[in-house]
């Protein structure tokens, strides 16, 4: 229709055009509304990031007592004699080791000390005096100068580039590049230089002369370590029989004990087990741009190399190494590996890579262990070919919007060749590969926890089982590498059918029939409003059965499980009970008693031993700012219940479930107390018992829960000859 522009429009023209405006203006506003939801999808896109605390969750917030008191961080205890051979050796009656950090609530200076346990009581009394503090020997005091003196630490960093090519430096300041240096010339949150950067670096490395004027006054040079994890590497203990690696065992047979500690002063740290004196530092490039807030006098307490670390033997180059691969939790998203072969002589060339959400914007801050693995990368007609890497989950806040986002917030496990060249660029499929896990709810905090690995016969990497925090179990199967992929093996929901967070490493045991025993905890803490009583909800442990079948065998919810029941015993202790596991059984769960009110949770893994699962869980304080404590449990791993394994020291005749402990530790610790060899049974199977003592420790403490008995099969399994014992164990692998 033509409408003449030079007079007005006939009625029944101004009605048609009106209804055509109308009905043009429906289709705008039903288009409107179609492209809402869409929209509302594409802002939440990115999940909740969770805000990462760097104190110490588990401790009280609340103001010190006068005096100033000291908050309890990472610990290790080791039987002995695993630090004989040093120097400063605990007396021959020792049970063992407690290595403990603190931190001074008043300024963050941290301690790192070492305490010999009494035997066999295990019990450290108040009033042990350490053997040695490392943070003290660093600081030095009234007549005692630094050991070592600021400039003769061996403190180093690498220069990365950005494809992720590298060369290890010290840590000085004409040895940096200008891009470092631009970083530490200026104060925190300003963009001019102030011609301080060299100061500033003397300041890092322990020099005392500024403090109290320029910089800020230090009680210790050495930082709090609250979330990371003390690694001691003795001589090699692999189990190989290949003949080089016989060989490097046997160069590296007097290797010294040395504890690998990561710290909120922006280093890794060695310290010789035997006296606590520091042999190396690294700090990672990937925190040079915070390295300036911590001279800052208005220096507000944040993460630095606050990750778990751990160490491995690995073939790099047709050499066997020692290596280490630390997170740096919240401090970057990321991590790094050292080679600590020989720790007497750890260089600017110890450093081998570094890897960060800049080299692929799926890496986040890794909270849970990194491992050293060996994997098949080809079975040809020939010999199979195997590559160590690293491997480790993307973890947390991979989607936060730091310049180096994944938007989606799907997780991933990363595999990290440790023959990465220095002088090589990080390429995807080629010197890392990467597993990706879907995301289930976009309006969910997302992130992967670390693997649970198995072997197979050749050491070679088959199978991981890795949870994320929105409930999810995957499996990646290896056997088929490189087409492995990750599949969902169950999903972890309460009874209401709501998501519970993994946030743990799982545990693996052999299941009776075949396949595997996925055993976990759920729950999270991260923030202090995890530990807020809104935010409880019911939390769950489980034990999830794999049978290995092709395809998947997926277990689809609780209906497929057996249901075990927690109740109270009086005093200290809970009881657990629960039917017979019926044929065609998936396994089994357990819900936390009253956890929706008492705010209990798993987050710290646990132990494994002879058919026994062995962990904590955490209760929150009445308020969020009070100190947490733990329950302790010992079940059998394939049923759930207790099954006469353990006894507990509150109630030697009552078996450890539940046994409340007044301060929290993350995991147990097991230390062998006998082994006895029992007759033979009437097949002629030797089995050996074992006892373990239950203890957890933190800082300064240690607790015995109890003791653990297993019987374990020793010697000859058999006389009869089984022809095709290989086919056999391939099919349940």
């Amino acid at each position: 229709m033509r409408v003449a522009s030079d007079g007005p429009l006939p009625g029944h023209g101004r009605r048609w055009l009106w209804g055509a405006t109308r009905v043009v203006l429906w289709l705008l506003v039903g288009a409107l509304l179609m492209l809402l939801p869409m929209l509302a999808v594409g802002v939440r896109a990115a999940p909740p990031v969770l805000d990462l605390a760097s104190e110490p969750l588990t401790a009280a917030c609340r103001p010190a007592s006068a005096g100033g008191a000291r908050v309890a961080g990472a610990s290790l205890l080791v039987a002995a004699p695993a630090v004989a051979s040093a120097a400063s050796t605990p007396p021959a009656t020792s049970a063992g080791d407690l290595f403990g950090a603190t931190l001074d609530a008043a300024d963050c200076g941290g301690h790192f000390e070492r305490f010999a346990l009494p035997a066999p009581g295990l019990a450290l009394p108040p009033s042990a005096v350490a053997l040695w503090d490392a943070g003290a020997l660093l600081t030095g005091g009234a007549g005692r100068a630094p050991s070592p003196e600021p400039d003769a630490r061996k403190v180093y960093t690498a220069i990365v580039q950005a494809d992720g090519k590298l060369a290890g430096v010290p840590f000085s300041w004409l040895a940096m590049s200008d891009a470092q240096r631009a970083l530490l010339d200026r104060p925190p949150h300003a963009v001019a230089a102030d011609g301080l950067g060299e100061r500033r670096v003397a300041y890092l490395r322990g020099e005392r002369g500024d403090e109290a004027a320029l910089f800020r006054h230090r009680t210790s040079i050495l930082g709090d370590s609250i979330n990371s994890s003390p690694v001691l590497v003795g001589p090699p203990s692999g189990n190989s029989l290949d003949a080089d690696y016989l060989a490097f065992r046997e160069r590296h047979k007097s290797r010294r004990p040395v504890i690998y500690l990561g710290a909120n002063d922006g280093m890794l740290h060695a310290f010789a087990a035997g006296n606590g004196s520091e042999l190396y530092a690294y700090v990672p490039d990937a925190l040079m741009p915070a390295l300036n807030r911590l001279p800052d006098p208005g220096y507000v307490h944040r993460a630095y190399v606050d990750g778990p670390a751990s160490s491995g033997d690995a073939l790099i180059a047709g050499n066997w190494r020692t290596v280490l691969v630390s997170a740096m939790g919240g401090g970057a998203q990321g991590l790094f590996a050292l080679d600590i072969t020989d720790p007497e002589a750890l260089d600017e060339h110890a450093v081998l890579w570094e890897f960060t959400d800049r080299d692929d914007p799926m890496m986040g801050n890794i909270t849970t262990l990194p491992h050293v693995i060996k994997v098949r990368t080809s079975r040809g007609a020939g010999a199979a070919t195997y590559r160590y890497f690293a491997i480790v989950s993307s973890g947390l806040n991979n989607y936060v919007r730091d310049g180096h986002l994944s938007s989606a917030g799907k997780g991933a496990l990363f595999l990290l060749a440790l023959d990465k060249v220095r002088d090589a660029p990080w390429r995807l499929n080629v010197n890392y590969f990467r597993l990706v896990t879907p995301i289930s709810d976009p309006s969910m905090a997302n992130g992967l926890s670390a693997p649970a690995l198995i072997a197979d016969r050749d050491g070679a990497l088959n199978y991981a089982y890795a949870g994320d925090l929105q409930g999810n179990l995957w499996r990646f199967d290896f056997s088929s590498w490189p087409g492995a992929a990750a599949k969902a093996l169950f999903v972890a929901r309460d009874g209401d059918g709501n998501r519970q967070p993994i946030a743990q490493q799982p545990m693996v045991a052999y299941a009776s029939g075949g396949g595997y025993l996925i055993l976990f905890g759920t729950g999270r803490l991260f923030d202090r409003s995890d530990l807020a009583a809104a935010s409880f909800s019911t939390q769950s442990f489980y034990a999830i059965h794999d049978s290995l079948s092709v395809p998947m065998d997926a277990v689809t919810g609780r209906s497929q499980l057996t249901e075990r029941v927690l109740a109270a015993s009086g005093g200290d202790l809970l009881s657990i009970g629960g039917g017979t596991m019926e044929a065609g059984s998936k396994g089994w769960y357990v819900d936390f008693l009253q956890s929706a009110r008492t705010g209990e949770r798993s987050i710290g893994g646990g132990r494994l031993v002879g058919g026994a699962i062995v962990f904590n869980t955490l209760l929150p304080g009445a308020d969020k700012c009070d100190a947490s404590r733990s329950r302790s449990y010992v079940l059998q791993a394939l049923s759930g219940l207790p099954g006469g394994l353990s006894t507990a020291s509150v109630a030697p005749a009552a078996p450890i479930v539940g046994v409340l402990q007044s301060t929290y530790s993350a995991a147990p610790s097991l230390v062998q107390q006998l082994a006895s060899h029992g007759p033979p049974d009437p097949t002629g199977q030797v089995v050996v018992e074992k006892g373990y003592a239950v203890v957890n420790a933190s800082a300064h403490e240690t607790a015995v829960v109890g003791s653990v008995k297993v019987r374990l099969r020793s010697g000859r399994l058999s006389w009869r000859e089984v022809a095709n014992w290989r086919e056999l164990h391939e099919a349940v692998k």
